[in-house]
């Protein structure tokens, strides 16, 4: 499959579920529908821009090697692992609670993807989730899975 079918494909789904989020968001009082109808149109813009990038990138004419071309294919173990990973994620959120098991997600997936090395990952983890205590508990009280531990 071509990259631009992919990207084509990905795209389109990106917009189907902007499309369904959207209108969800209707349902809602106009205050608490703003920050997510913001996001929707964000998100779609970027799908957009991603579809428009793989059609300038399918014009240039741009030969690859076959290192490059087997790097390009999908890992279907790799994948399945990571969304096990998310799944894993999601289940012990409500058990151990978020602030416990976000840092340990973050940086496991970080690890995992060989995106950073381990110290950035670990900033990275403990970082992040200090910032969504700030905003989500602190700043709007918006209360998140506490788990068994608090």
């Amino acid at each position: 499959m071509s990259s631009i079918v992919k990207h084509s494909i990905a795209s389109g789904l990106v917009l189907i579920m902007c499309v369904v989020f959207y209108m969800q968001s209707l349902n809602y009082p106009v205050s608490a529908a703003r920050l997510p109808q913001i996001l929707i149109f964000i998100i779609a813009g970027l799908s957009l821009m991603m579809l428009i990038e793989a059609f300038k990138k399918r014009n240039e004419a741009s030969a690859k090697s076959e290192g490059e071309a087997e790097n390009g294919k999908l890992h279907i173990k790799r994948v399945s692992i990571f969304i096990a990973m998310i799944a894993l994620y999601i289940l012990l959120m409500d058990i151990i609670g978020y602030f416990i098991v976000t840092p340990l997600f973050v940086f496991a997936s970080l690890m995992y993807m060989k995106a950073t090395n381990v110290l950035t990952a670990i900033i990275l983890a403990v970082g992040f989730t200090a910032f969504i205590y700030g905003l989500f508990s602190l700043f709007l009280h918006v209360p998140v899975p506490k788990g068994i531990f608090f």
